[in-house]
């Protein structure tokens, strides 16, 4: 069996998703691919990462080329003729195959709205749906109710690390550690953390701030920050880097506007930090109870610091649910085991598969078209460019 993933080369919990998924693929007989979508313009970090037991193609454009023959090259890079599996995760790659069918059986991952926006759009071309909580899997068996069979709920996995959170004991936690994990951009809620900060200042909490991640309002948030305050902004290269940082915290602090079932929140369960999070329906609520963490309303800055108050005078409390969170992970997100169940159902794809009748959806803006010459479209883009 050949399974092709269609990645974008971007940092974030999509990547991380699919690393592991290819990382921890149970059988040898599984041939595997990568094709790696970099859109060069695009001022999203880098994922910068090489997948182990797959063949990684690197497939790179330009915004000034006509959409059309973007699509058009990126059909070339898979035996379209040969049976198998495609993993979709992103627009380009649905966009492509609405113009060039494919024999493979195609199986979309819903992360988020996002991706159920793109079923709304795309689902002619869809196979097989994989969701990854609850409430997008109820959301899309509304949406679909006469493709059930071909909608299925499989949380995704991480790697269980051996290194963790030490216990503390009885007393204080001074100070508590604070972990942020994400893309540095507004709608994570990276900009609540210095207004966090501050309102834990005010309760006289002795803290520490590690922020992970890189993206484009990340000089913005070091320049909001109180320089004053203990807080250090890391970009480790390598997600065992990340992990053993991780084990070092206390607290795992994620104030997100939007989101569906992040893979920060199990990495940093998975080595016993205490969740703080924005109280988002999805995979945050089919993970968190009362017992792990602490669900907080959106936009609710003083609920989280009051949340990390109550961690911060007892520590009992703090080791209790830190410990929870780990046996949590291991117990139902053990990657080795949710891995599993995916390859299990790839290798179901003929009986899934089922042939296509594309719709040819309009893609890109005024000068993408089908019989356009991309170096028109190029050339007329690139003076505008310089004409400002």
């Amino acid at each position: 069996m050949m399974v092709n993933y269609f990645v974008d080369d971007k940092l974030g919990g999509v990547t991380s998703l699919n690393y592991n998924l290819i990382t921890n693929c149970p059988k040898r007989s599984v041939k595997q691919c990568v094709i790696l979508i970099r859109q060069i313009e695009s001022n999203m970090a880098r994922a910068n990462v090489i997948y182990p037991n797959a063949e990684n193609e690197l497939f790179s454009y330009t915004t000034k080329d006509n959409y059309y023959t973007t699509l058009k090259l990126l059909s070339k890079v898979i035996d379209r003729t040969a049976e198998g599996v495609l993993v979709l995760n992103y627009e380009t790659e649905m966009a492509m195959l609405d113009h060039y069918p494919a024999k493979q059986t195609t199986y979309q991952l819903i992360h988020d709205d996002y991706n159920v926006n793109l079923a709304l759009k795309y689902n002619h071309i869809v196979d097989v749906f994989i969701c990854h909580n609850t409430i997008i899997y109820e959301k899309m068996i509304n949406l679909f109710p006469d493709r059930v069979e071909h909608i299925f709920y499989k949380p995704h996995g991480v790697p269980i690390p051996d290194k963790f959170r030490s216990s503390i004991g009885n007393g204080s936690v001074t100070p508590i550690k604070l972990l942020f994990i994400g893309r540095m951009v507004e709608s994570k809620g990276i900009f609540d953390l210095p207004v966090i900060n501050n309102l834990l200042r005010g309760k006289h909490i002795s803290f520490e701030w590690t922020c992970i991640g890189s993206g484009p309002d990340l000089e913005k948030l070091k320049q909001v920050w109180n320089p004053l305050d203990k807080v250090v902004f890391l970009s480790p290269q390598k997600n065992e880097e990340v992990l053993e940082i991780a084990a070092t915290q206390d607290v795992f602090v994620l104030p997100t506007k939007f989101e569906g079932s992040p893979v920060s929140l199990l990495e940093a369960m998975s080595v016993g930090l205490v969740p703080v999070v924005s109280k988002i329906p999805g995979g945050i609520t089919d993970t968190i109870t009362e017992k792990i963490g602490f669900i907080v309303e959106v936009d609710d800055n003083e609920g989280f610091a009051n949340a990390i108050d109550q961690l911060c005078n007892n520590s009992r409390l703090l080791d209790k649910l830190s410990l929870n969170a780990r046996e949590k992970i291991i117990a139902e997100f053990d990657v080795r085991k949710t891995a599993k169940t995916y390859y299990d159902l790839f290798a179901s794809h003929k009986e899934f598969y089922r042939d296509k009748r594309l719709k040819k959806i309009k893609v890109g803006a005024r000068l993408d078209h089908p019989f356009l010459p991309s170096a028109i479209t190029k050339f007329v883009r690139t003076l505008r460019e310089r004409n400002g």
